[in-house]
């Protein structure tokens, strides 16, 4: 039994990761900002704590992660209106916290799985994506990319500490995970901000015209790919892709909601610059290779799109009753 630190323990994807670990047979250690309502019913279990506390307060952060085995950092920012509108919280939480942790489990030698993310390719034109590919991003006036920044100056910081110190790690770059517990109704990202307009029966805004595209891998997917990533020795010092390849516009997206959940919604068609202001970009395309992870580890997702939002919209109209 490993003890396993996981940051943002108590969030989407962590808290997936807590109940995977712990039927694994693990003591895990959850540390969120929140108050854990995502992790409440794992509270019983003797290998589970719950721990409510910042990524930012470095006394606790010594504390844990001298303690852990292993260290899940999930800990982040990840909304595109936030990084857009905070962006100086978005560069401490993402960089300034994610470099303290970094630093402590040096000291030691404790293995880190870190979450990065998409962003990092930003706006590079050539799809799909592989890891080794080229970063193209815009200008650092544009808020839009702090985030990106952030977690690519961590990756640096994670290569430079195995050099220097002999730090094992392993990243991961997530393409749009979704399923439930994602986010609020009506917040954070594009499913759950359109499914509470298609709940409430209004039109469904898109940004754009729609033809921007994205993959959307279900998170039991994603989580299986973290785990496997994460017990992988071959896997360590190295970067991976998690997503799907299958392509969907934002419109198709939308309409592929519509279909599944039975809904009446009309659209409405929105600029970027009504929703975000002067300070974002949109990425026209954004795909992923998965070469790497299915050769590293023998992972591919198993969930298509139309099962993976029929468990969604299930969970989200439980929500809303």
């Amino acid at each position: 039994m490993e003890r396993i630190l996981i940051t943002g323990g108590a969030g989407f994807l962590g808290s997936y990761l807590c109940e995977k670990l712990l039927k694994k047979g693990h003591n895990v250690i959850a540390l969120d900002m929140s108050d854990g309502s995502k992790v409440e019913y794992l509270m019983d279990n003797k290998d589970f704590q719950f721990i409510q506390g910042s990524v930012l307060d470095r006394d606790l952060m010594q504390r844990e992660v001298k303690k852990a085995d292993m260290v899940f950092h999930f800990a982040a920012i990840a909304d595109p209106k936030r990084y857009v509108q905070e962006p100086l919280t978005v560069l401490e939480i993402d960089l300034q916290a994610t470099l303290n942790i970094l630093k402590l489990a040096a000291q030691d030698k404790t293995k880190v799985i870190f979450a990065s993310t998409s962003e990092i390719y930003g706006r590079n034109p050539k799809t799909p994506w592989a890891e080794d590919d080229d970063r193209v991003l815009g200008s650092t006036a544009i808020n839009r990319w702090c985030y990106s920044s952030a977690k690519a100056t961590a990756e640096h910081y994670l290569y430079a500490y195995h050099q220097h110190e002999g730090l094992p790690f392993a990243m991961v770059r997530f393409f749009n995970v979704y399923g439930p517990k994602l986010d609020d109704l009506g917040s954070g990202r594009v499913i759950p901000i359109f499914l509470k307009q298609f709940l409430m029966n209004e039109p469904v805004t898109i940004h754009g015209d729609g033809s921007q595209t994205r993959t959307y891998v279900y998170v039991d997917d994603a989580v299986d790919a973290v785990l496997k990533v994460a017990f992988c020795k071959k896997a360590e010092q190295n970067v991976f892709n998690i997503g799907r390849t299958e392509e969907v516009s934002v419109l198709e997206l939308a309409k592929a909601l519509k279909k599944v959940g039975n809904f009446k919604s009309e659209f409405k068609f929105i600029s970027h610059k009504e929703v975000f202001g002067d300070k974002y970009e949109d990425i026209p395309r954004r795909v992923p290779k998965i070469d790497r992870i299915k050769s590293y580890c023998n992972w591919e997702p198993s969930t298509s799109l139309e099962d993976g939002l029929k468990k969604t919209i299930e969970y989200y109209k439980k929500k809303i009753i």
